[in-house]
C-alpha cells in the first residue's frame, strides 16, 4: 500500500485507519525531495490566505532550512495511501509564542498544518489526519500531557473538527498574526475517547 513512498521505515508515523480505511503516515519534511511540493502548497489559493507564504521557491528553501534548524520544532509532510498531502510543523509550545498566553508545561506540544493538495477535501479525511498528528505527538514523547493549538477564529471548518479530535476551546488569544482560539487535547481524553 505505501509502495509509492518507500518502506513504512522512512515515516515517523505509520497507521491505518479503518475509519478512513487508508493509511496515514507522516516522515520528516527532506528539503531535497520536498523543496518544490511545498512551494507549489504555498501558492494553492486555499493556503495563501492562512499561511501567506505565496513566494518564490528560493524563500520557501530558506524557510525550510529554518525550520529544520530550529531546535523547538520540526518540520513533517503526511501522506494518506502514500500520496503527500498535507504540511505539519509541530513544536514545543512553552518555547513557542503561544507558550506567553497560558501556563505551558515543558512538554506541551502544539501543531500548525495546512492540508496542500485540495482533491483531499471534502473526502472525510481531516478529522483522521488530525487525530492521527496528535497520536503521533503522544506517542513521540510519553511526558507530552497535552497538545495546544491556536487556530485563527476564521479558520471555521479546522474549528469544527476541533471536538472530533479532543480538542477543547480554551478562549480566545490575541497573537501577532491572528486573533485565534485557545485549544487544548489532553493525553488523557484523547487515550479514552481514541487509544494510543
Amino acid at each position: 500500500m505505501l509502495d509509492r513512498i518507500g518502506d513504512k521505515a522512512d515515516f515517523a508515523y505509520c497507521r491505518f485507519d479503518p475509519e478512513i480505511g487508508a493509511t496515514v503516515a507522516f516522515r520528516l519534511l527532506d528539503k531535497e525531495s520536498d523543496t518544490e511540493l511545498l512551494w507549489r502548497w504555498m501558492n494553492q489559493p486555499h493556503v495563501v490566505p492562512q499561511w501567506k507564504m505565496a513566494k518564490p521557491i528560493e524563500l520557501i528553501a530558506d524557510y525550510i532550512e529554518r525550520n529544520l534548524e530550529d531546535p523547538h520544532q520540526d518540520p513533517y509532510i503526511g501522506f494518506i495511501d502514500g500520496v503527500p498531502m498535507s504540511y505539519w510543523e509541530a513544536y514545543w509550545a512553552k518555547e513557542d509564542i503561544l507558550g506567553q498566553h497560558y501556563p505551558a508545561l515543558e512538554k506541551d506540544r502544539g501543531w500548525h498544518m495546512l492540508v496542500g493538495d485540495p482533491s483531499f477535501f471534502g473526502r472525510g479525511f481531516a478529522p483522521a489526519v488530525i487525530r492521527a498528528f496528535t497520536r503521533f505527538l503522544f506517542l513521540d514523547d510519553p511526558q507530552t500531557a497535552k497538545v495546544v493549538g491556536e487556530p485563527a477564529v476564521a479558520a471555521r471548518r479546522l474549528l469544527r473538527y476541533a471536538p472530533e479530535c479532543a480538542f477543547e476551546e480554551q478562549g480566545e488569544i490575541e497573537l501577532p498574526d491572528k486573533r485565534a482560539k485557545l485549544m487544548f487535547c489532553h493525553r488523557e481524553t484523547f487515550l479514552q475517547r481514541f487509544g494510543i
